[in-house]
Formats: structure tokens, sequence, C-alpha cells
């Protein structure tokens, strides 16, 4: 299973994140059990750059920019955050608050540092993104 991006030249961010989903399936083909059909858009706000990621049973697309109107999520940090948030001890696939790295990043969202459109209606596809993008 490879990750097709739909731009000719992806921007940055996309092929950073379509790379570490790609490199994380190829590591452990498990996680394609994660791969069900949600939209997620994510933005760094600090280089004003954003990436759209559609899942889909077998498929993850990756394209420039917030590529629909309402995606299921829409995250929105800094870049150094974005990294952090793929680097964050997980606990049932959230940053685990019992980790000095995940209580930061929890305190993050609480100061909306980062921000997360959609996480109340779609928790489960937070928790399915942070497992498919972790690189624990």
């Amino acid at each position: 299973m490879t990750v097709h991006y739909r731009d000719l030249e992806p921007n940055g961010l996309a092929s950073m994140l379509g790379g570490l989903i790609q490199a994380n399936l190829e590591r452990d083909p498990s996680r394609r059990s994660l791969l069900r059909r949600a939209t997620i858009a994510i933005g760094a706000r600090d280089a004003e750059v954003a990436a759209t990621i559609r899942l889909s049973p077998g498929s993850v697309a990756v394209a420039n920019g917030v590529a629909v109107p309402k995606p299921d999520l829409l995250v929105v940090a800094d870049s150094q955050d974005l990294l952090a948030l793929s680097a964050a001890p997980l606990r049932f696939g959230l940053p685990d608050a019992a980790a000095p790295a995940g209580r930061a990043l929890l305190g993050k969202l609480v100061r909306r540092r980062i921000r997360i459109r959609g996480l109340f209606r779609h928790p489960l596809v937070l928790g399915r993104l942070s497992r498919l993008l972790s690189v624990s």
C-alpha cells in the first residue's frame, strides 16, 4: 500500500505527513486497520502551509492545502507542535497525560496553542490519526 499525492508537487507538510504515514504502515502493517473513512486537514500556522489527508480502507491520499470545505478534523498549530504530536507517547491514541511530553501537548490544547476543530464530534478519528503518525 502506498500513499498517493493529489498534487504533482506536494508541499513540505504534505510530503512530511505522507512520508510518515507510509513509513509507519510499512514498519507496522497492523496499522492498516486504522484506515477508515476520514478527512483531516492539518495546518502549520507559523509556516503558513496546510495539507489534507483522506483516509479510506486500503488508501491514503494527501493533498496540498485544506482541500475540502469541512474536514472531519482541522488541526492547526505551530510546526514544532505538529512535530511534537507525532513524537508524543500515546495512550488510547491520544497524548499520554502520565508522560511529560503528553502533558505538555495537552496543556497546549487547553491553552489553544494547538486547535482541533471537530475533536468532540470525531474523537476516534483523532486517535486513529495519532496512531498513524506516531513514530513510537
